[in-house]
């Protein structure tokens, strides 16, 4: 597949709103340490793999999304690799902002 350029506003918006509730969804629940880990990976990976397809040489050079890319590679080769949760808040503000400068349209 070819990598992409552009995103639309709309399609950004839609998965930063669904992130957002399910983030919002991990924080309440009372969940065990086990699931909210597993939870908040699969959260993880879901952010980079809904702009997985994103031209590399747009990317700013230090910076949020770089760093999810990185992030995902972990997740997927390391199976116990955690992921805080204040970690991954930050981390998807800083790829959103990124995706909304650079790439949509």
């Amino acid at each position: 597949m070819l990598a992409r350029q552009e995103f639309t506003r709309s399609y950004i918006e839609a998965f930063q709103d669904a992130f957002d509730v399910q983030l919002a969804q991990i924080e309440k629940a009372e969940l065990s340490p086990a699931v909210q880990r597993n939870a908040l990976r699969n959260l993880a990976l879901s952010l980079e793999l809904h702009f997985v397809r994103r031209m590399r040489r747009l990317e700013k050079k230090d910076d949020g999304l770089k760093e999810l890319r990185a992030v995902a590679e972990l997740l997927m080769h390391v199976a116990k690799a955690p992921i805080a949760l204040e970690f991954l808040r930050e981390l998807a503000s800083e790829s959103f902002e990124e995706l909304y400068e650079v790439f949509a349209v």
